[in-house]
């Protein structure tokens, strides 16, 4: 099983890429998934798909720079990053602090935190 900041820079690069079946394959069946500052989270792949083909819906460009990433090895990973978003045809650049725990190396929970200032 690759080490879990492995999954981790795998997740990156499928959001990148903009591949949602990529990113939706980096999830178990029971997973959660918090934008903290916009509300409860997304439980259940289903859920947390409709959620990412929404968002993707509206986004032309993503660019998740990974600034820090730290693995405690025992399935906590946390990144200090900065998402680039092309929506609307408006480029914001969010930083972000993200929380993955990961279970047989695929994502059970997932918690961004950042400002919804940059939005405005």
């Amino acid at each position: 099983m690759p080490a879990n900041a492995q999954v981790i820079d795998s997740f990156m690069a499928a959001w990148n890429a903009m591949d949602v079946d990529a990113v939706m394959d980096h999830f178990t069946e029971d997973a959660a998934y918090a934008n903290v500052p916009m509300g409860p989270p997304h439980v259940g792949r289903e859920a947390i798909r409709a959620f990412i083909d929404g968002f993707m819906s509206t986004t032309t460009g993503i660019d998740f720079t990974v600034h820090h990433q730290v693995d405690d090895g025992s399935g906590v990973v946390m990144n200090e990053r900065t998402d680039k978003l092309v929506m609307d045809g408006r480029t914001v650049e969010l930083p972000v602090m993200g929380v993955f725990e990961l279970q047989g190396g695929k994502i059970a929970a997932w918690r961004d935190y950042f400002d919804m200032g940059a939005f405005s």
